[in-house]
């Protein structure tokens, strides 16, 4: 497999230049940054985003708003607004996140606590977005047959975070080069380029010569 050639493919193609979603994205970084804004406005700009990437399916709306009041809370407590891609920050922010949400999400119908894990990455990368991945099925799925081909194996003894973590830094590392050359304006994260090539190679079903918003 050749990851670089294939991130060539990808930004020449466009699959990751969605304006809608790019538009979006940047609604919801400035929900989180905005300060001034009115709190409950911040609030329904976020669940908005949320929703498009369906993570809060199932939850009431006030489960809904507690999230993003927790979200919201958090980001109003960074320090700075970059992690700096610095892997073992950006798993124990997420840690510190995923509590936070943890903390208001209601329990399965089982009665077992929720994972929050696809939740709270993306929550997280709307707060950092220059440094953090997204954690979701279909990255996950890409990732992990990656780390076979080439023989990547994440730490042991970690979550599956972390580990998804690990492997995504390795390919990350990998079509940096490729990303550096893409035109910024299609995609002003380029963590999200790297996004956006996992979610396509991870997608259900075959190749159909279309790629999709990873929104859809």
């Amino acid at each position: 497999m050749d990851l670089r050639e294939l991130a060539k493919e990808v930004d020449e193609k466009g699959w990751h230049c969605d304006p809608p979603e790019r538009k979006a994205d940047n609604d919801a970084i400035n929900a989180i940054d905005d300060r001034a804004r009115d709190v409950a406005d911040r609030k329904k700009s976020l669940v908005e985003w949320l929703n498009r990437y369906r993570v809060l399916m199932g939850l009431s709306t006030a489960s809904r708003t507690a999230i993003a009041d927790q979200i919201i809370a958090f980001a109003d407590e960074r320090q700075e607004k970059s992690l700096h891609r610095d892997r073992n920050r950006i798993v124990s922010e997420f840690n510190t996140l995923s509590e936070r949400i943890s903390r208001v999400v209601p329990l399965t119908a089982a009665g077992r606590p929720r994972d929050v894990t696809s939740l709270a990455s993306k929550a997280l990368w709307c707060c950092y977005p220059d440094d953090v991945p997204i954690f979701d099925k279909n990255a996950a799925n890409a990732l992990g047959v990656i780390s076979r081909l080439c023989h990547w194996a994440p730490g042991p003894g970690q979550s599956e975070y972390a580990s998804f973590i690990d492997v995504w830094f390795r390919v990350y590392d990998e079509v940096e080069p490729v990303i550096d050359q893409a035109e910024p304006s299609n995609c002003p994260h380029k963590v999200r380029v790297l996004d956006s090539i996992l979610w396509y190679l991870g997608k259900n079903g075959f190749y159909n010569g279309s790629a999709g918003s990873s929104a859809t």
